[in-house]
């Protein structure tokens, strides 16, 4: 058996060192990140505005190219998208930040990945 380690008497830190500060989860550093992405480019809502809309266009341009109405199922998630980003937008807490950037990123993603099944379909 080891002998047990000294410790620093309450208070004290050793030479060279800093006290360490409150250990961050995986959800508050998110909500650190997004908050400074957000208050540091405020621009950037209006960017993935404007990619969303791009990406509902190219599917209404898909139904007239692939006559088939099957390139529209990705658009409600887009709109969801976007409901996300406006509410993001408007947001005054950290949490609702983080919760509304969530909503956009998964309506996103889920959105693009039916755009691949789709075109699987289509083919």
């Amino acid at each position: 058996a080891r002998p047990p380690r000294p410790r620093d008497p309450p208070g004290t830190t050793p030479a060279g060192t800093t006290p360490a500060g409150p250990v961050l989860g995986f959800r508050e550093l998110s909500e650190r990140v997004i908050a400074s992405v957000a208050d540091r480019y405020p621009w950037l809502n209006r960017v993935l505005m404007g990619m969303l809309a791009v990406f509902t266009g190219t599917c209404v341009v898909a139904v007239v190219s692939r006559l088939s109405p099957l390139p529209l199922i990705p658009v409600p998630l887009f709109v969801v998208a976007a409901y996300g980003l406006r509410q993001a937008r408007g947001a005054t807490e950290r949490r609702q930040l983080f919760n509304w950037v969530l909503l956009f990123a998964l309506a996103t993603i889920v959105g693009f990945w039916l755009i691949a099944v789709v075109g699987r379909w289509v083919e």
